[in-house]
């Protein structure tokens, strides 16, 4: 039986999507060894699934359905720039949620519930609203790339009205992820 890799996101819209293409330019000068993610990939992970079986993913498709009915359409603004674990050791180099983090971590909480209950597991760190821009490969031009994340503004990438969550199929490619939506559930 073929397991299908799977995770819970929320699409950005394609102005979003643009600013961010612009960031990473900007950031893409420093020439430091990042792996960058294409824009129209960027999306803003709610849950990670992992491999799941089609028994399992009917099981997803209703519990997400469920869990998000209480949840009415609300706004998310895209804004700051940080790196894990931190500014001065970046591994995964990330733009952030403002407007919109509340309800994030309440919908999401709810969501690790209700899945917890069919055997996912938790998530051990608590969840962090962002979206990923790239991952270092290595330490070369990590200063130049350390400044830039200091310097560079990313006050306001763009605000959207989230009205649906879609639960996302991945494949790994060489050339890089292509991502499906497998079930779309409206707020």
């Amino acid at each position: 039986m073929e397991k299908i890799r799977t995770f819970i996101a929320i699409k950005l819209t394609p102005e979003i999507s643009s600013n961010i293409s612009k960031l990473q330019e900007e950031l893409k000068k420093t020439s430091a060894q990042v792996k960058w993610v294409k824009p129209e990939n960027i999306h803003l992970t709610l849950k990670f699934l992992g491999h799941v079986t089609p028994e399992e993913l009917e099981k997803v498709k209703l519990i997400t359905k469920e869990t998000l009915e209480p949840f009415a359409p609300f706004e998310v603004s895209i804004s700051g720039l940080g790196a894990f674990p931190k500014i001065k050791y970046p591994r995964v180099i990330w733009v952030g949620v403002d407007q919109g983090k509340e309800e994030l971590k309440r919908m999401v909480s709810n969501l690790e519930e209700r899945l917890a209950r069919i055997g996912f597991a938790k998530e051990k760190r608590p969840f962090s609203p962002h979206l990923t821009l790239g991952r270092v490969k290595s330490s070369k031009g990590r200063e130049r790339l350390i400044e830039a994340l200091s310097l560079v503004k990313a006050s306001n990438l763009g605000n959207m009205r989230v009205t649906k969550i879609s639960i996302m199929k991945s494949e790994l490619r060489p050339e890089g992820p292509i991502y499906t939506i497998l079930e779309e559930t409206v707020l």
